[in-house]
């Protein structure tokens, strides 16, 4: 049976302030029971926990976070949006892209000035509670007992005009697009001008999703940047 998102966090609260022995060698008992050897074990603590609260399939066993986050993309299962429960994955350097992912944690709750409150594994060599605004590049859902599936993805509606080049069009809703193509993992930039890059990227997602091919985003393509599956 799958354990819920409180039984996660029970068992993670239960480990706070466990380490490293020696301090600094990555050498505890997640890594032991992983088996990879003495490696960075924010992702490991994660999968011990899960183990032992009954919950593994939903939330994964990895110990390299890029392929933890695209696991979740993969189901279905990846957002911004913060919730109880959810792992939420950290890239330092900001750039959202998920190859970049540098650490990982669950989150334990959501505070009304909009920080999160995570618990994480191999922060200071250690198991901690942190207070964290910035660096996250998204969150995983998993599917725990009795949590229903993630609604669809709804795109932003279309701004009414034909996002296209020459001439380079520049806008928020040029950046809104870019800044969707970026988080699906595309490398483009985002500065709100939709030049030869953006139509590049345009053409390149159109042909992976079937749609008609002209670099030009209109209603169809602008719905799919957010409606379409992540391939």
């Amino acid at each position: 049976m799958t354990g819920s998102a409180e039984d996660l966090l029970t068992v993670a609260r239960g480990e706070l302030g466990q380490g490293e022995h020696p301090p600094g060698s990555n050498h505890n008992k997640f890594t032991d029971w992983y088996g990879l050897g003495d490696v960075p074990w924010c992702d490991i603590f994660l999968a011990w926990c899960a183990d032992r609260a009954g919950c593994l399939p939903a939330v994964g066993r990895f110990a390299y976070t890029p392929s933890h986050a695209q696991w979740f993309k993969e189901h279905g299962r990846w957002g911004e949006v913060p919730r109880v429960g959810a792992i939420v994955f950290f890239d330092w350097g900001g750039s959202r892209d998920l190859s970049a992912i540098d650490h990982v944690g669950v989150v334990e709750a959501l505070r009304a000035d909009g920080s999160i409150v995570s618990i994480e594994g191999n922060t200071e060599d250690m198991v901690r509670r942190r207070v964290r605004t910035s660096g996250i590049a998204g969150y995983g859902y998993p599917a725990y007992a009795g949590t229903p599936s993630p609604p669809p993805p709804v795109a932003p509606p279309w701004p009414g005009r034909y996002l296209r080049q020459p001439p380079i069009m520049t806008g928020g809703d040029v950046r809104t697009w870019q800044q969707q193509m970026s988080r699906r993992g595309w490398h483009l930039a985002v500065d709100g001008a939709y030049g030869p890059e953006s139509s590049a990227v345009c053409r390149s997602f159109q042909t992976e999703k079937r749609l008609e091919v002209d670099g030009i985003v209109g209603p169809a393509t602008w719905r799919a940047a957010w409606t379409a599956p992540i391939t």
